[in-house]
């Protein structure tokens, strides 16, 4: 009997994959090139991997090579090994894709959703209980438009076609004939990607970003969204045999606030918003359209054969009569159907499943169970989960906003002199008479300032859209850098103006550690309000918070952030209870680990377990919608787990037992950290040249990769956001918003033990063993310490114009390295990773292929601020420097 290593099947897999990929990649630079230029890439490469292994002179050489070739030879290398990355990315997904495939065969996957409805019912969970628990899911994932996608869509496509081709070649026996008219073809598309350009010539509109966002829902999410509500139908018929599961409730969803979003945002007006909602609804009627078409020419069912049911002939009898399809009344009334679509005559989803339910209906009834149950079904699943809306859209303003507009607004009709100098107190009391005050606050004719004009037109588009669409295409409201109950009382003043308070939530979003702190006594005082009273009361007594993880991130470093965010949901989930309101949770989670990245399922998992009692909404950003949603596989594989997370998390959540002095060295963690980080990054001069001179943050903000402004308005650092914040350490390697302060609130702690070893380090070891939030917080930090690489970083300060300012990076390396010494001690590992073996080699394997960029990105920013300002030749070396930032992100997998 032969034994089968699956495993080494597998890894032989990927690497014909890559050698394909690169093989192919290296045939197009020689036919672009020639041969010199391909010999250049390989003596770059082969330095970089010696370099890698130690040898010291291979830097040296790999200085040498870079700093005498010509900016049209540098940009043949960027191109080369950015593409190398994005087709190493793919295979990469692939083998991914292999291995959950064997594991599906052979064991069954783990964290899916027949491994949580299995695990339910093993607790104990009756059928009745099950429903209960499915009744209380309600996630919905939200995309947005930040951290900005460095790829354009052009390159996203072509990549999402060589990653099917790549998928087809893996599973399909292919004759050689055939292997070779699919490599001829995976070339064609590779000679494509090498001649587009990979970036952006001008900055990406709004229309752009919501372009972008409708790709992957109509090309993947509607799909793979179908398919795990049928998985868990499977899972639950499985697991609860003669049960009637046909009829879920719509536990998962998806929203959008790209084209939505103004906060700081210029160019989100009122009619972009507008043109955003018509984008969204003529998208989701093309797919629609495009299905009923498909049906169409299937439903040929004649009544000759099999009967229909009276509903459907009076149907079909209401309507004008059509000589099309004689006998065939299924295919007469999905003409029908597609007529009305086609002309926009269905003013809601409701309608159009309406008709379509009267044709499943008639099916069932007639033998036609498996017709019914195939391609209209899954057509009724995409129009009951998505509507003619698509996507609810979520519109979002700076809370500093509204007051300004109500400081012009209230001063015009003499009721305050000046709002903004008010006290808290003051501006409620004012708010609450307006909120009872019959007369209207915007005129017909609005005269004032561009702004509060703005702000009052907003608001009016959001009425105009509830008329033309229903409620459903807006249900959102977001005011960000929410402070004060006043912020969310603003929010119902403006709602209550045009009419749509009932039907909107209004949204509070806490961003600073500071207001993570103040936010339970915040909603306290709304709960307490009357006329905010009243407006819950109309939403079901459900008050929806948003929790901001970038900038709490930014504000006070990575655990004062974590910590600040686990103990606001504890105490609003508290507050909530008291006054009998439903808590629904908005987590704004960016890409990468210094804003709250990392894996969903697991950050499910870690919350405390009172902030999982009702709905949750979790933002899905920028890069990570491309890096989720491209490839099929992948995106059933991230909603797998992401079901299985809110199963277990709400059917049988973990009790962690917190002791009290878990929560002591929390506390101590969060308030070293934050003292660590911001000294160094607030408090000590001439830290923000640093930052500006040791990275490409500069040159980041001229990048026209996103719509939006890199800082929200005038003024200093605490203007930047964070996505051009972590952006740019993650282009220099350094990554220190993820982990600077760990170092020093690790050993802090320990030493300011009486024993350190057996007393602190002993505690922090059983809190990582024990307790979900700490653990997923080790192991976020543990992974960006992992793709750190400080002698990278260290290049970058030979770009410091003041030798002094080196002392940054001394500091930082020394924090670096407390910080994997004391990360490796609580987890029990001699090296990083050392847990996560296949995501170390895969960090290792990267490495030598993304450091030559560095490599050429120092050298290009040299040359870049060495010259005059108006010098013709910043231009062509900013065009580079733009190409070496997108190979980056592709090389680390993020941007920021």
């Amino acid at each position: 009997m032969v034994i089968r290593d699956t495993s080494t099947d597998l890894t032989n897999a990927l690497s014909a994959d890559i050698k394909l990929l690169g093989n192919l990649l290296g045939v197009i630079i020689r036919e672009q090139h020639g041969d010199d230029a391909l010999q250049t890439v390989e003596r770059v490469r082969f330095n970089a991997k010696a370099r890698r292994a130690g040898d010291q002179h291979a830097t040296i050489e790999l200085e040498n090579i870079i700093e005498g070739l010509s900016l049209d030879q540098k940009r043949i290398l960027i191109k080369a090994f950015s593409n190398y990355f994005q087709l190493i990315n793919i295979a990469e997904d692939q083998q991914r894709v292999r291995v959950l495939r064997e594991r599906e065969a052979t064991t069954g996957l783990q964290e899916s959703i027949d491994a949580a409805i299995h695990a339910l019912r093993d607790e104990g969970l009756s059928a009745k209980d099950m429903r209960a628990v499915l009744n209380r899911i309600s996630a919905r994932l939200v995309t947005t438009a930040h951290p900005t996608e460095a790829k354009r869509q052009e390159v996203l496509v072509k990549l999402r076609h060589i990653a099917q081709m790549i998928a087809e070649r893996d599973r399909a026996m292919l004759l050689p004939r055939e292997q070779a008219a699919l490599e001829a073809v995976l070339a064609e598309e590779i000679e494509e990607l090498w001649q587009t350009r990979p970036t952006r010539s001008a900055r990406a509109t709004v229309a752009d970003e919501v372009d972008f966002g409708v790709y992957f829902i109509t090309h993947v999410v509607m799909d793979v969204l179908v398919d795990i509500y049928d998985d868990l139908r499977d899972a639950l018929r499985a697991a609860y045999p003669g049960e009637d599961w046909s009829d879920l409730p719509a536990l998962l969803r998806f929203a959008s606030w790209i084209g939505g979003d103004r906060d700081g945002h210029p160019h989100v007006t009122p009619d972009v918003t507008r043109n955003t909602l018509r984008t969204l609804r003529a998208a989701a009627r093309r797919v629609y359209l495009d299905e009923i078409a498909f049906l169409r020419e299937h439903l040929t069912q004649s009544v000759d054969e099999v009967d229909v049911t009276e509903l459907m002939r009076q149907t079909l009898e209401w309507e004008p009569s059509t000589e099309r399809f004689p006998g065939e009344l299924y295919r007469q009334q999905i003409e029908l159907i597609y007529e009305r679509l086609e002309q926009d005559a269905y003013q809601s989803g409701e309608e159009l499943l309406a008709d379509l339910h009267v044709i499943e209906h008639s099916l069932r009834a007639n033998r036609g169970q498996r017709v019914a149950g195939g391609a209209l079904h899954r057509l009724i699943e995409k129009v009951r989960l998505f509507g003619l809306h698509l996507l609810p859209l979520d519109v979002r303003q700076d809370a500093r906003v509204h007051a300004a507009a109500l400081d012009e607004l209230f001063r015009a009709y003499g009721l305050a002199e000046s709002y903004s100098g008010l006290s808290e107190p003051e501006r409620q009391a004012l708010l609450d008479r307006e909120l009872k005050n019959p007369r209207p606050l915007f005129p017909v004719e609005l005269h004032f300032s561009d702004r509060t004009n703005m702000i009052a037109e907003t608001w009016r588009m959001i009425a105009g859209a509830h008329r033309e669409y229903g409620p459903a295409v807006i249900d959102t409201f977001i005011a960000s850098m929410s402070t004060a109950p006043s912020d969310v009382l603003a929010m119902l003043l403006f709602a209550r103006e045009v009419g749509v308070q009932d039907y909107l939530d209004l949204v509070p979003l806490f961003e600073t550690v500071d207001d993570l702190h103040a936010a339970p006594d915040i909603m306290t005082t709304l709960f307490e309000n009357e006329a905010y009273q009243r407006h819950l009361a109309k939403r079901g007594m459900r008050q929806q918070i948003m929790l901001g993880y970038s900038d709490s991130s930014k504000d006070g470093g990575y655990l004062a952030s974590n910590w600040g965010l686990y103990t606001a949901q504890q105490r609003l989930a508290r507050v909530c209870q008291q006054y009998g309101v439903a808590l629904e949770l908005f987590h704004g989670r960016g890409g990468s680990i210094g804003r709250g990245g990392g894996p969903t399922n697991r950050a499910i998992l870690a919350q405390p377990r009172a902030s999982m009692q009702g709905p949750i909404k979790i933002t899905e950003q920028g890069e990570v919608i491309a890096y989720r949603y491209s490839n099929p596989e992948i995106a059933r594989r991230h909603l797998h787990q992401v079901m299985n997370a809110l199963l277990m998390a709400v059917g049988a959540p973990v009790i962690t037992d917190v002791h009290p002095e878990w929560r002591e060295a929390m506390e101590t963690l969060a308030t070293l950290g934050q003292k660590a980080y911001q000294t160094f990054i607030y408090e000590t001069p001439g830290f923000i040249d640093y930052w500006q001179q040791a990275t490409p943050i500069n040159e980041l903000a001229l990048m026209p990769i996103g719509s939006r402004p890199a800082k929200r308005g005038a003024g200093g650092f605490a203007q930047i956001r964070a996505i051009p914040w972590v952006f740019s350490w993650m282009q220099s390697r350094a990554i220190i918003p993820s982990w600077y302060g760990v170092g020093h609130a690790f050993e802090g702690y320990c030493h300011d033990c009486d024993d350190p070893e057996s007393g602190g380090l002993a505690i922090l070891r059983a809190m990582y063993a024990s307790w979900p939030f700490f653990q997923a917080l080790v192991e976020n930090v543990q992974l960006d310490l992992a793709k750190t690489d400080m002698e990278i970083a260290g290049l970058y300060s030979s770009l410091l114009a003041d030798d002094a300012l080196c002392t940054f990076f001394d500091e930082i390396l020394a924090e670096h390295e407390r910080a994997c010494d004391w990360i490796c001690r609580v987890t029990g590992q001699d090296e990083l990773l050392d847990n996560t073996p296949v995501l170390q080699r895969s960090i290792e394997r990267r490495n030598p292929y993304v450091d030559p960029l560095n490599f050429i990105q120092v050298n290009l920013l040299s040359q870049l601020r060495s010259l005059p300002a108006n010098s013709p030749a910043r231009e062509p070396l900013l065009q580079a420097i733009m190409m070496t930032i997108n190979g980056i992100a592709a090389g680390m997998k993020t941007t920021g």
